[in-house]
């Protein structure tokens, strides 16, 4: 019983970072020609890894270690962060102008995000 509590233990720590790391990186071509939902979607997608990236960022600033325990998490934040804001500016160019928590509480009630160009 310790054996297998010990190994649940274990895999939680280690399947608890596993979302963090850089975003899928979508051309902007690809960007432009998703529907407004499909492109909050990837964006609050890519939000969640960067909140991820970012606990990562903060564990390395208070590791007393030589070796920081996330050695890529500052880059991946700030990929994810850029990428974030090149969806972000898409959605607004397709009128869609509210801030990306709204549209992400939007997708998690399971309301649908149109541009005014797609509701016509």
């Amino acid at each position: 019983m310790v054996k297998i509590t010990a190994a649940l233990a274990l895999f939680c720590a280690v399947a608890a970072p596993a979302f963090a790391g850089p975003c899928v990186a979508l051309d902007y071509q690809e960007m432009k020609d998703m529907s407004a939902n499909d492109l909050a979607k990837e964006a609050c997608k890519a939000r969640s890894i960067n909140e991820d990236n970012s606990k990562q960022t903060l564990a390395n600033l208070d590791a007393t270690r030589v070796s920081k325990p996330f050695p890529n998490a500052s880059e991946n934040q700030s990929q994810c962060s850029g990428q974030i804001d090149r969806m972000m500016r898409i959605l607004s160019s397709k009128g869609v102008t509210e801030k990306l928590y709204a549209l992400c509480e939007q997708q998690a009630r399971g309301l649908t995000i149109t541009a005014p160009a797609e509701a016509k």
